[in-house]
């Protein structure tokens, strides 16, 4: 599953106040930790005093929260409509003004605007196993040297005029800021012929690389190519084609065989593009890098880590798995006495129990002609065990890691259909195998 948040179209005058933006409370830098799912980053924000999560993205300018959580909210004032990718209409976004906001207890913003998204076809949640109730877009990072680690799951902050330290090692490349959002030059190879252009630095996009094939003169989708769903946006699910790429290129960096997603037309119909945009580079890419964006400098550094030369894998099952809310499962527990030297004795046939909140999972889609599909599964199959464990004892992405681990994994399910329980077996699969021509 892949979750892509574009840039966003303001289709009417936007309502602007000044305001400081975020202050540092250390006197030279701040770490955090975030959290890593999906490929997308996660990180904890109060506002209003009101602790929640927050989807870290660079692709959006204003921080947005989802209406479940309007509680945190009271002085709503003025009404826009979002747009960006997807087949249906946009969002209607209420701006609320005078927030507190507060990242991780070490950055804070006494004074945020904040829109109030009516939200009833975004699910991001469900699909990633991690409550998330708003998006923090491109304020977080402006006036001061931001570094993601994604090997240590870090943030640094930086004061202004503070160097992070290694900097000199890193390769800088220079920004183009438009609408307060990163872009920067890139180039791919398909085949034999090198196709340039500018891409969205999006950091709300779990793809490695997201092309406008329309964008692109004498481009076309070489096959092996599948139908897929691609993520979530403004106006709705995504859908469109992905394959593979000989090479893509940013700066001095070469990488080999990246996936590429391609949103139908269709879902294009609402976005509005920068000139000279042909796509968007998202965390599968980002995350095989250390990476310090300057917005004030108009600059990014990158060096790679050791994930920089892993295949990029695709979820081979065919399956797009969802979390289905929590139940609670009886466990056993060994009763232990203790004699009054200390030493333990466990008796086998002595037990207590105790009741723990477990996830539950279902199918929200089956990818034609997938390992998957052709075994049988169905959209919304409740998935009750893998590989002979309880599918409660897996995590959401611990199962999506699993889809994509290995070609040729044997995976077994036992699925509740109905009245029925069943079971399913089948292998991992790669439908996008590269070949030279």
């Amino acid at each position: 599953m892949k979750i892509v948040f574009l840039t966003l179209a303001l289709l009417c005058s936007l309502f602007t106040r000044g305001q400081g933006g975020f202050v540092l409370k250390e006197k030279s830098k701040a770490k955090f930790p975030f959290i890593f799912v999906h490929n997308l980053v996660i990180i904890p924000v109060q506002v209003n005093g009101y602790p929640m999560n927050f989807l870290l993205d660079t692709g959006v300018k204003e921080t947005m929260i989802f209406g479940e959580t309007l509680n945190s909210i009271d002085s709503a004032v003025f009404v826009n409509k979002f747009q960006g990718l997807g087949k249906d209409e946009g969002l209607d976004g209420y701006l609320s003004i005078n927030n507190q906001v507060n990242v991780a207890h070490v950055y804070e913003d006494l004074d945020h605007p904040i829109y109030i998204l009516n939200n009833a076809h975004i699910d991001i949640s469900t699909r990633i196993g991690v409550e998330i109730n708003g998006i923090m877009g491109s304020r977080f990072f402006q006036g001061h040297c931001v570094e993601l680690d994604f090997l240590k799951h870090r943030i640094t902050l930086y004061q202004q005029g503070v160097v992070p330290k290694g900097l000199h090692k890193m390769q800088r490349l220079p920004m183009d800021m438009i609408n307060n959002r990163p872009y920067v030059s890139v180039a791919f190879d398909q085949d034999s012929t090198e196709i340039k252009g500018r891409v969205l630095i999006d950091m709300g996009n779990s793809d490695a690389l997201m092309l406008i094939p329309d964008r692109l003169k004498g481009f076309s989708i070489r096959s092996p190519y599948i139908l897929d769903y691609i993520g979530q946006g403004f106006n709705g699910e995504i859908y469109g084609k992905r394959n593979r790429i000989k090479s893509l290129k940013i700066g001095e960096f070469t990488m080999d065989f990246p996936l590429v997603a391609y949103p139908e037309l269709t879902s294009l119909q609402h976005a509005a593009f920068v000139s000279e945009r042909i796509g968007s580079i998202g965390n599968e890419l980002l995350r095989r890098f250390k990476i310090v964006l300057d917005y004030p400098n108009k600059a990014i550094y990158l060096r790679k880590n050791r994930n920089f030369d892993k295949f990029y894998y695709l979820n081979m099952s065919g399956l797009e798995v969802i979390h289905d809310g929590i139940t609670y499962e009886k466990e056993q527990v060994p009763v232990a006495l203790k004699k009054d030297g200390g030493i333990e004795i466990r008796m086998d046939n002595s037990v207590q129990f105790r009741f723990v909140l477990r996830n539950l999972y279902k199918v929200a889609m089956v990818r034609a002609e997938s390992p998957a599909a052709i075994a049988g599964l169905k959209a919304e199959d409740k998935i009750l065990k893998i590989n002979g464990r309880s599918a409660s004892s897996y995590s959401l992405e611990s199962i999506n890691n699993l889809f994509k681990s290995e070609e040729g994994k044997e995976i077994r399910l036992k699925i509740a259909r109905a009245e029925q329980e069943l079971e399913f077996e089948f292998h991992l699969k790669d439908p996008l195998p590269f070949q030279l021509n």
